[in-house]
């Protein structure tokens, strides 16, 4: 097998952890996991461990960005985001496994998910990373145009969220001026008192 970074250079059989072994390319220090080896790994493993905190200065990857093609059937790898705080992407081929570019496994490891890498993989992560980056995107936002004023906005928006009559409020900001609700509105409003 041919590693997907380094087309002329084959890729050697390593152990990777306790009965995992790895295809490993002594150029890049990538690493190749078939989707079988990692199922079987995973089953010894038992329990799952928790996500952690890395204890350090996280450890630097090397996250190759070119298209990759599997080293097995040398169709095209597909990216997906790791997310959790971490910035690199992971490659997969549907069909045969997963490339780790140098340091990434170890990464996965420090954080304690390289013993879900099949869930990194999942449309319901993926999901996750892309609300979890618009929210990002819009704090930023928020924070461009409201500056100094950015905390109090804050503040005052989890004092309306944690309020007894929250709806009552939101209401009133929405709409402060009787007169321009709509008349079912209207009602609504003296309905409550």
């Amino acid at each position: 097998m041919k590693c997907p970074v380094c087309p002329t250079i084959d890729l050697k059989t390593s152990k990777l952890e306790s009965n995992l072994k790895a295809g490993k390319c002594h150029k890049c220090d990538g690493k190749w996991i078939s989707s079988s080896d990692y199922w079987d790994w995973l089953d010894e493993q038992g329990e799952i461990l928790p996500e952690k905190q890395p204890d350090s200065m996280p450890i630097e990857v090397s996250d190759v960005q070119k298209a990759k093609l599997c080293p097995e059937c040398r169709r095209i790898m597909l990216r997906y985001k790791v997310g959790h705080g971490m910035t690199f992407t992971l490659d997969q081929c549907s069909s045969c496994g997963f490339w780790f570019d140098e340091n990434e496994w170890e990464a996965l490891r420090e954080r304690n998910l390289h013993d879900e890498v099949n869930r990194i993989f999942s449309a319901s992560w993926q999901a996750q990373i892309r609300q979890e980056e618009a929210q990002k995107f819009l704090e930023s936002m928020y924070f461009d145009h409201l500056q100094e004023d950015y905390d109090k906005v804050k503040q005052i928006k989890e004092w309306i969220e944690n309020h007894p009559e929250k709806d009552l409020i939101q209401g009133y900001l929405a709409n402060p001026e009787p007169y321009t609700m709509s008349s079912s509105a209207y009602d609504q409003v003296r309905e409550v008192n």
